[in-house]
């Protein structure tokens, strides 16, 4: 009975896989290193409920066999050929995902942006605290300061060349002290001083490691990149293509455009010279200020009228001038 349900679980992973991959074009193979069962589930909750994809954690066996059963049409000689039959399509390059099933990994099917899976899967990180042997993910350094250790147990940090002093009845470390380096093994003294001191030194938490995006394998530096990032690498790019294109006179969607304005500045400036007329530069020459210049005529009898009402004053004392001029 025991193992009978073994191979109907391992049947029922088989047929999952086999299906997520007819109804999602995307696929992430995520780190489960020093993840504990409770973030995985934690991480499943949040993928159905925002509905945006959902998890597969398996023998990597298990999960590989599905990959290989998918990448090749169905026969009627297969155990579930029935329910394979209908879900089959044509899904180019699953080998290379196969080749990224190492260790202790997982996959999430979605079609969702990466950036948005990203803050669900990376973001339940916890604390964890250094072991003996365990690969050190960081640098870790003790800052100077009280310890909350008692006296008693000063050889201990004297057999580790710590400068430390006593200080109001307690060790206190008086220069940083770098117990664990990235990429090294952890050491046991590192360990226990750290445990004395109560330190739990790393976090760990799932981590996209690749994404598979129909039939493209996407390394970290390309699906880290925010939409952005994304957009001003694209804006650089088709400037840069577009000034290639306009330099070797080689049209395309990009420099097009500017060809085309580029030839019209051309000709507009041959009829300017020569006196030509056609419909687009007059459109061009009398649009571009036409409120203007009708406003600017209903201004002008206005102001001939007011011109004409205008009365010329005479200054006080001219029109009598005592007859002076009479007799002319």
């Amino acid at each position: 009975m025991a193992e009978s349900a073994k191979r109907a679980k391992k049947r029922r992973i088989i047929n999952t896989i086999y299906e997520a991959f007819t109804k999602y074009k995307q696929c992430l193979v995520v780190k489960l290193e020093n993840v504990s069962s409770n973030q995985v589930q934690t991480a499943r909750v949040a993928l159905r409920q925002s509905k945006k994809g959902f998890m597969i954690v398996g023998k990597n066996t298990v999960i590989k066999k599905a990959i290989a059963l998918r990448g090749k049409e169905p026969v009627e000689e297969d155990g579930d050929f029935d329910v394979r039959k209908p879900l089959y399509t044509q899904v180019n390059n699953l080998d290379k995902i196969s080749g990224l099933l190492k260790g202790k990994v997982g996959i999430i099917f979605s079609d969702a942006a990466i950036f948005d899976l990203k803050p669900i899967i990376e973001g339940n990180r916890k604390p964890a605290a250094a072991k003996v042997g365990m690969t050190a993910p960081i640098d870790v350094t003790i800052p100077p300061g009280p310890t909350g250790l008692d006296p008693s147990q000063i050889s201990f940090f004297h057999a580790l060349n710590m400068s430390t002093k006593i200080q109001k009845g307690q060790i206190e470390i008086s220069k940083d002290f770098k117990v664990c380096t990235a990429g090294k093994k952890v050491e046991n003294s590192a360990a226990v001083l750290l445990q004395k001191l109560n330190i739990k030194p790393f976090a760990y938490g799932m981590e996209i490691l690749w994404v598979w995006d129909n039939g493209t394998l996407l390394t970290p530096e390309i699906f880290n990149m925010n939409p952005a990032e994304i957009l001003g690498k694209f804006k650089s790019v088709a400037s840069k293509v577009a000034a290639i294109s306009l330099a070797t006179g080689q049209p395309n969607a990009l420099s097009l455009p500017h060809m085309i304005v580029n030839s019209f500045k051309n000709v507009a400036a041959i009829a300017l010279q020569t006196g030509l007329k056609f419909k687009l530069l007059d459109n061009l020459s009398t649009g571009a200020a036409p409120a203007k210049t009708v406003a600017a005529k209903k201004e002008e009898p206005k102001k001939a009228e007011a011109k004409k009402e205008e009365k010329v004053e005479e200054p006080e004392g001219a029109a009598d001038l005592g007859g002076m001029f009479d007799d002319f």
